[in-house]
């Protein structure tokens, strides 16, 4: 889909079009192959966009690409299907990425983000956050334990916990852990985010922080079930309630 704008009008006729920023390659390549005759359509501001029929087409790939290879086309219809079934949306006919609407586009692409991080898909993360409730995905990315910017699994590279609301050096076994907010981050990340900074961190890559349940904390070793008693069969212990850190002005 080529998009641009009309800008003016010759003597002789002919109408002036310039092409968005996004649709110049396609273009060039257009008139490289003498393929000068084009349909022009109404722009259509609810349409789908050609950022989200990217990125579903790319996720659709990295799916089918973990799954047995099978050809893309089964692979987008039975994910069209399986969608349409979740959200109940009608299947007849289906809908498709050429031509549905934004707000639909969104929702698909939402689940295929989920689809991946449910069944342990490895996906190229890029600019998905322009796509994906940012949220939601700090959200997935810690119950599925990938890292915030990278989404890379455990079994794909080294992780850390980072603390947001510090602990202390040597202070981590007596701490609770409790209501803090964390990141879960490749060791270069973490590396990154004590340089930089949360708030400069987190523009940089588009992330956030979130807070652990307790049964996170427990799966990810950083409490025990009996520190948790102890501190919580204590009359005068009381969880303190961890804020983000303070974003400076500048």
């Amino acid at each position: 889909m080529i998009n641009g704008r009309i800008v003016g009008k010759q003597r002789n006729g002919d109408i002036i079009i310039r092409p968005d920023a996004d649709s110049i390659e396609d273009v060039e390549a257009m008139i490289r192959r003498r393929k000068l005759i084009i349909t022009l359509q109404q722009f259509d501001v609810n349409k789908v966009t050609r950022a989200q029929q990217q990125k579903a087409h790319a996720l659709i790939n990295d799916i089918n690409s973990y799954s047995n290879n099978d050809p893309l086309y089964l692979a987008e219809n039975d994910l069209k299907y399986k969608f349409c079934q979740s959200i109940n949306y009608p299947t007849d006919p289906m809908f498709s990425l050429a031509n549905c609407s934004k707000e639909l586009a969104s929702l698909f692409i939402s689940y295929l983000v989920e689809y991946c991080f449910y069944h342990d898909i490895p996906f190229d993360r890029k600019e998905l956050h322009l796509e994906f409730n940012l949220s939601r995905l700090m959200f997935l990315s810690s119950v599925y334990n990938r890292c915030f910017v990278t989404q890379m699994r455990r079994q794909d590279a080294v992780l850390h916990i980072h603390h947001v609301n510090a602990v202390g050096i040597g202070k981590r076994d007596e701490a609770d852990h409790r209501n803090r907010y964390y990141m879960i981050l490749t060791a270069e990340l973490h590396n990154e985010i004590h340089q930089l900074g949360y708030w400069r961190f987190c523009e940089k890559w588009h992330v956030g922080a979130v807070k652990l349940t307790d049964e996170q904390l427990l799966e990810m070793n950083l409490m025990t079930k009996k520190q948790m008693e102890e501190r919580d069969s204590d009359p005068d212990y009381e969880i303190k309630d961890w804020q983000l850190p303070e974003k400076k002005v500048a």
